[in-house]
């Protein structure tokens, strides 16, 4: 290389070097700022142009290749000729084709504009155009062609587990459990239960004549989803069962544990010096055996019988079924109770 043809003056370096000040200017200011006058084709052609302008300047000034002998420069410049084809080859395979498919669908919206308008019908409304154009899915080609699929941001969640890792409570179907074993037989009630039993004439169901099997079935399938399968439900969202519901019961709530099972419970209620407040549905579309069942169980089945417990019967379930009481109906009930 001639190291004399390298020479320059230095005021047209400056002068170089501010109009790459200036085309990196308006570079930054059409990336930062789009316009939307421009369209986003033309926008990524003015940014091409410009960057092989700074490009032209630096070598031709800085790397001297305006001055340099011939051969050199027609080594670099046939490179930067490939590599300016390939990328203008690879920009059009990605704006062709969305281009020609735009069009396509345009000319068969406008055909079928022409058919209407020769048959005196109506002109293809606006969002059925647009349809055409996206080829049935929910964006157009154009937006689907500049923008990424929606990332999926779900999150899994995981089933509530006691602390060996294994679920707590177990959810089954009527007809698919195996029928459970029989629990122990509950002892003979003191002479003092005796005197509270109901006077003689009336109906009086033994404890060993309830159902456990039903009841602990019907528990299964019905409740332990919530209160959990040992009857001590989740602390601050469902109320425990176990111990409550014969507490509920020694206070005079024999009716009331019958409605809650019907009609549901709504609002904050006091649960062992935890507060609780939700809605419990209603289980009417039990019949009156698994309902009477189940009462058994929560009120007797997870210890020891309250005093004077008599179980309850189809009878018992079938006589509330006519109350028609609301899920806040159902705490009044309970209010009434003194139990909050």
């Amino acid at each position: 290389m001639a190291n004399d043809k390298h020479n320059g003056s230095v005021g047209t370096y400056i002068l170089v070097a501010l109009v790459l000040g200036v085309i990196t200017y308006i570079e930054f200011a059409i990336v930062e700022y789009p316009q939307a006058w421009l369209g986003q084709t033309m926008t990524l052609v003015v940014l091409a142009t410009l960057s092989v302008v700074k490009f032209l300047l630096v070598v031709m000034f800085f790397m001297h290749l305006k001055n340099d002998d011939r051969m050199y420069s027609g080594f670099f410049s046939s490179g930067m000729v490939i590599a300016l084809a390939t990328f203008i080859a690879m920009t059009a395979l990605f704006i062709l084709p969305r281009t020609m498919g735009y069009s396509e669908a345009r000319a068969r919206a406008e055909s079928l504009e022409g058919h209407a308008s020769a048959h005196g019908e109506a002109h293809v409304p606006e969002e059925v155009a647009a349809l055409i154009e996206s080829d049935g899915a929910s964006r157009p080609a154009a937006v689907r062609a500049d923008t990424p699929a929606p990332v999926d941001r779900s999150v899994p969640i995981e089933a509530p587990r006691a602390d060996d890792g294994e679920p707590d409570y177990e959810v089954l179907g009527l007809a698919d459990e195996a029928p459970a074993a029989p629990a122990p037989q509950a002892q003979a009630a003191p002479a003092a239960e005796e005197e509270a039993a109901p006077a003689a004439g009336e109906e009086v169901a033994q404890a060993a004549d309830w159902d456990r099997t039903l009841g602990s079935q019907t528990y299964s399938s019905t409740c332990s989803g919530c209160h959990q399968a040992n009857g001590q439900g989740l602390p601050g969202v469902f109320p425990p069962l176990a111990g409550h519901a014969a507490e509920v019961y020694a206070a005079g709530g024999r009716d009331y544990l019958v409605q809650v099972v019907l009609f549901g419970l709504m609002g904050q209620i006091q649960v062992q010096g935890a507060t609780y407040n939700g809605a419990m549905p209603g289980w009417s579309s039990l019949n009156d055996e698994q309902v009477a069942a189940v009462l058994n169980h929560v009120v007797a089945g997870f210890g020891e019988e309250p005093a004077g417990f008599v179980p309850y019967t189809a009878a018992d379930v079938a006589g509330h079924r006519g109350d028609g009481l609301s899920p806040d109906a159902v705490r009044g009930v309970r209010d009434q109770l003194g139990l909050n």
